[in-house]
């Protein structure tokens, strides 16, 4: 999850000091991104049946620009 920690910094960064316009919408990208790597994560290390489909139905909502409330 290194990468998430990453991207997560760089797009607070962003957000904190931006200097343009794109700097916000790169925050934003980033922290899409890493929902989608979080997900992806998840998908690959699941233990059970019920987390894989969990991930499984978390990246496709992602994927379709909807919001599970239920997911971080």
């Amino acid at each position: 999850m290194k990468l998430a920690t990453q991207a997560t910094r760089l797009a607070n960064s962003f957000r904190e000091l931006p200097r343009t316009e794109n700097d916000l919408e790169a925050a934003a990208v980033l922290t899409e991104l890493v929902k989608v790597y979080e997900a992806a994560f998840d998908m690959v290390y699941a233990n059970t049946h019920e987390q894989s489909k969990k991930a499984y139905v978390d990246m496709i909502n992602l994927i379709k620009g909807l919001r599970n409330e239920q997911s971080n």
